[in-house]
C-alpha cells in the first residue's frame, strides 16, 4: 500500500471538515437567524478499513531505503486544495525534503508503521530542500 492510498481518507476528512467549517449564515432584518438563512453541509459518514493509516500514527515513522538504511523519518504532509495530499515531508538529519506520496511505500509492522522510501542517502542529501519558512 503506498502512503497516498493510506492517506487518501485522511485527506478527505480534512475537506470534509473544511465544508463543515465554511457554513454560511447571515442576520436578517433583526439580527436573529432564520430557518431559511442557516445553511448546513450534509455530514457523510464512513467506515475505515483496518489497514487504513492515520496521520497522527504515521508522523514521526522512521523511513528506510532498499539497502535497509535509516535515511529519516516522516515529519508532515502537504495537502493542497483541501483534499489532496501532495507530497511527504522527510526529515532527514538537520533539513527536510518533499517527495511524492507514491514514493512512499507504508505497510503494517505489528502495532505501527513501516516506511520505505527507494532512494539512497546520497540521493536525499541531494535532493531540494523543503523550507517551511517560506510556506504558509
Amino acid at each position: 500500500m503506498t502512503l497516498k492510498t493510506a492517506l487518501a481518507t485522511a485527506a478527505l476528512l480534512l475537506a470534509c471538515g473544511s465544508a463543515l467549517a465554511q457554513t454560511a449564515t447571515q442576520p436578517g432584518a433583526t439580527g436573529a437567524m432564520t430557518t431559511q438563512q442557516v445553511k448546513t453541509a450534509t455530514v457523510q459518514f464512513i467506515t475505515l478499513e483496518p489497514a487504513a493509516a492515520v496521520t497522527s500514527r504515521i508522523l514521526g515513522t522512521k523511513v528506510t531505503n532498499a539497502q535497509n538504511e535509516s535515511v529519516g523519518d516522516i515529519a508532515d504532509l502537504v495537502i493542497v486544495d483541501g483534499k489532496t495530499v501532495q507530497a511527504v515531508i522527510l526529515g532527514i538529519g538537520e533539513r527536510y525534503v518533499a517527495v511524492s506520496p507514491d514514493s512512499v511505500t507504508l505497510v503494517r509492522d505489528g502495532d505501527g508503521w513501516k516506511a520505505t522510501v527507494n532512494a539512497t542517502k546520497d540521493e536525499l542529501s541531494k535532493a531540494p530542500a523543503f523550507d517551511y519558512k517560506k510556506k504558509g
